[in-house]
């Protein structure tokens, strides 16, 4: 009998352990949901909770289940040969920011494309993250539905958080966080994020929001679904979304303003790259003699490894300001190799003007480039510079360097020159323009800091036509003063720059004084010719 109630005790007891060890472990819980206490668990998806989002109607529904133990993995499954953008980028950014990972899983088959143009290099950076790993897996590389499915269900069945590449996270998200995006049945296109909590089964509807909705919104549902961005849609527009990404971009949320000295200006000091010697041509007379004038310049130097020559050059030299500065063409830059034949004068002129401006800062410009207006406003910045005229895709838009003012070992040239290290040592001027618009764009887009990019330091006149840059169509070669853009040329940039042909008026001084119009107009104002 004694035995009977001795057991009849110990089951009650037990029972009493166990209501205890329960309610202590919902108490726990629950102070997790309460104070966003974050404890990551372990992630098990099989094939029939899969199908729960796979058929819920047009929201993803998820189930899922979780069992003991860490989960810090964060998974990317990247399917086919599509360039891995900017918006990718940040989508890594932002789980290393919001999410306390171990690291994050890039699974692919072959690895993302660079574009001709080389603009894409965002999947370059991500790799120099020490927690971005590389998980090749040639069983991705038809990435049918069924497929990619599968290999999300084997990568979550080991541990970790599947994220869809085109998925930024807003903000650090707690144990309450399950979210994921509006989307069909495919889930090959899902944009779902899988957030680890402490509980048995999870299912919760809440979806990612588009930037615009999460511009407009009061709240937030912790992630955005991003469409095509660059760093210039969000460098200085003031709304929420761009201020995340120039957070995680950035490492801050305010606008990178251009650093300005009015104690320590840019020295006026022209410079000119003449490469290979030869007679100098009447445009070129002319630009170096619109430094003089307009610009008021205290030194026009030329360098090149062979001094100037011609009836032009020797009329420049009687002004002592105007001198020539032996420099020799580097044989190396990095690892390419330099061969003017091979890689042109463009390539070599790049190369002297961050040369000379590192040296002794000052003004450069092209030598088809024509100073109309005095630049003493600009002076207090340490680089400036203005934007180019071709479209470049998948470039947003590129420098154009042919008028250029900075500072002695002005920041931004360090950044530029380090930009070198990505030529091709075997087509390193293939565009030509790699080293002169591309690269120096790429700088500007990690550094904004460092440049004043100023739209009216140079009117870009192309075939006959001058494109005013300050307006939003400036790509559109279309609108021009020859159809109708207003374009008061004294007043609305610094400088003109001919790119391309050189107008017949500039054929020589005597073509010059016979003619009439606006590229007329223009050489006799820098010559200081009287139109009377």
């Amino acid at each position: 009998m004694f035995g009977a109630k001795n057991r009849r005790r110990s089951a009650v007891q037990n029972i009493l352990v166990l209501t205890f060890v329960s309610a202590t472990l919902f108490l726990l819980w629950h102070y997790q949901l309460v104070f966003g206490i974050h404890t990551v668990k372990k992630i098990h998806l099989n094939p029939t909770q899969m199908r729960i989002i796979q058929t819920t109607g047009n929201r993803a529904i998820a189930t899922v289940s979780l069992a003991q133990g860490p989960s810090r993995i964060v998974h990317y499954v990247w399917c086919g040969r599509k360039a891995f953008e900017f918006r990718h980028y940040l989508s890594v950014l932002s789980v290393l920011t919001f999410l306390n990972v171990e690291k994050v899983e890039f699974h692919f088959s072959q690895s993302p494309p660079v574009d001709g143009n080389k603009y894409n290099l965002w999947f370059d950076d991500a790799k120099k993250i020490p927690k971005f790993i590389l998980r090749q897996d040639k069983k991705l590389e038809n990435c049918g539905k069924d497929s990619v499915q599968q290999k999300i269900i084997k990568y979550l069945e080991s541990e970790g958080i599947y994220v869809d590449e085109n998925v930024i996270l807003t903000r650090h998200l707690t144990g309450t966080d399950f979210v994921h995006s509006p989307v069909g049945s495919d889930l090959s296109s899902n944009k779902i994020v899988f957030f680890t909590k402490n509980m048995t089964k999870v299912s919760k509807d809440t979806s990612c929001q588009k930037p615009e909705e999460y511009v407009s919104a009061k709240t937030t549902a912790g992630c955005i679904l991003t469409k095509k961005i660059n760093p210039a849609d969000i460098l200085s527009k003031p709304d929420r979304f761009s201020t995340l990404c120039r957070k995680l971009f950035y490492g801050k949320e305010a606008t990178p303003k251009p650093v300005q000295s009015p104690d320590n200006l840019i020295p006026k000091i022209a410079h000119y790259a003449w490469i290979g010697g030869g007679s100098i041509s009447f445009m070129t007379y002319m630009s170096a003699m619109s430094a003089l004038n307009i610009l008021k310049v205290e030194k026009v130097l030329f360098h090149g490894e062979k001094e100037p020559t011609g009836p032009y050059w020797q009329r420049l030299k009687k002004d002592k300001r105007v001198t020539h500065v032996h420099r020799d063409i580097p044989e190396k830059v990095y690892k390419t190799s330099i061969n003017l034949p091979k890689q042109g004068k463009e390539f070599i002129a790049d190369i002297f003007r961050i040369d000379v401006l590192l040296e002794y800062g000052g003004i450069y410009a092209d030598t088809d480039c024509l100073w109309v207006k005095p630049i003493d406003d600009l002076r207090k910045y340490e680089f400036v510079t203005g934007l180019d005229l071709v479209d470049r895709s998948p470039f947003p838009t590129t420098l154009n360097l042919g008028a250029t003012i900075s500072k002695k070992n002005a920041s931004f040239l360090h950044y530029y020159r380090e930009g070198f290290r990505a030529l091709n040592p075997d087509k390193p001027a293939s565009p030509w323009c790699i080293l002169g618009c591309m690269i120096p764009y790429k700088a500007y887009e990690y550094h904004p800091e460092s440049v004043y990019v100023n739209n009216r330091i140079q009117t870009l006149c192309y075939e006959g036509g001058c494109h005013p840059m300050w307006t939003s169509n400036y790509l559109d070669r279309r609108v021009s003063h020859l159809t109708g853009a207003p374009y008061n040329w004294k007043n609305d940039s610094y400088a003109i720059h001919i790119t391309y042909p050189t107008p017949g008026e500039y054929s020589d001084e005597n073509t010059l004084r016979k003619s009439k119009g606006l590229f007329a107009d223009i050489g006799r104002y820098v010559l200081q010719i009287d139109q009377h």
